[in-house]
């Protein structure tokens, strides 16, 4: 792991923060992201409707996200601002790990902490707007989208890119969280990973060779990337109210 020396505390809205932990960085890895908070009273409400209403259908438990940490407040605005501060501070790389599901506004994770007015919500959206800011800025980027995030050992599944949320219907979407970090490691190495975006994913176990080199997944990559041209519209903001 890393020394204390080597560790530099930020806030991810405060632009001078961020410009002064990058400074004298060749390349910046972005992995903040809104984090819910379950509703406990929506998991009550469930097991009623399970274990005594019998309810075939009881439905999801609720979530929401604290103040300021907002999916608008931490996937854009604190995105956009690592973004402007890699900049001012001449970082050369950005690589920028977000989610799949970016170019389906319906997806479930959208509805997570949205309010009754429409905003708190769409996080997938907001990460996009984000990687869409990340591209026009100049920066030389990667843009990776990991499936759902699993605490297993690294190496031991075959990895898998594609674009555009293809990899969504495969019926395993998910990878390490070891695998990620190698993968974004070696987009800062390998020059095959420039200005690319991709979908990432694991096939299960005992299913295909074992990925032991990340950088052969821009191999497999070749010169896809995913498409940006549809501009979606922003989701309804919180600071609209």
């Amino acid at each position: 792991g890393a020394a204390d020396d080597e560790i530099v505390r930020a806030d991810a809205t405060r632009f001078e923060e961020l410009t002064a932990a990058m400074d004298g960085c060749g390349g910046v890895v972005l992995c903040t992201s809104a984090v819910p908070k379950i509703r406990p009273l929506s998991i009550l409400k469930l097991l009623v409707k399970k274990s005594i209403l019998r309810s075939k259908d009881p439905g999801r438990p609720l979530f929401r996200f604290v103040s300021g940490g907002t999916p608008e407040e931490i996937d854009w605005i604190g995105a956009k601002l690592q973004v402007d501060a890699a900049k001012a501070a001449g970082v050369k790389h950005f690589v920028f790990v977000s989610s799949m599901g970016g170019t389906q506004p319906e997806n479930f994770l959208n509805s997570i902490g949205r309010q009754r007015d429409g905003s708190g919500g769409d996080i997938l959206l907001w990460k996009r707007k984000a990687e869409r800011y990340l591209i026009e800025s100049g920066l030389r980027y990667t843009i990776v989208h990991p499936g759902g995030l699993v605490d297993e050992p690294a190496t031991e599944g075959a990895l898998v890119v594609d674009v555009d949320d293809k990899l969504l219907e495969r019926k395993s979407r998910q990878v390490p969280r070891a695998d990620v970090a190698r993968v974004c490691c070696a987009a800062l190495r390998e020059p095959a990973a420039r200005n690319k975006s991709f979908d990432l994913a694991s096939s299960a176990k005992g299913e295909g060779e074992p990925t032991v080199e990340a950088g052969t997944v821009f191999e497999q990559l070749g010169e896809r990337s995913c498409d940006y041209s549809t501009v979606l519209p922003d989701p309804p903001s919180i600071f609209a109210k």
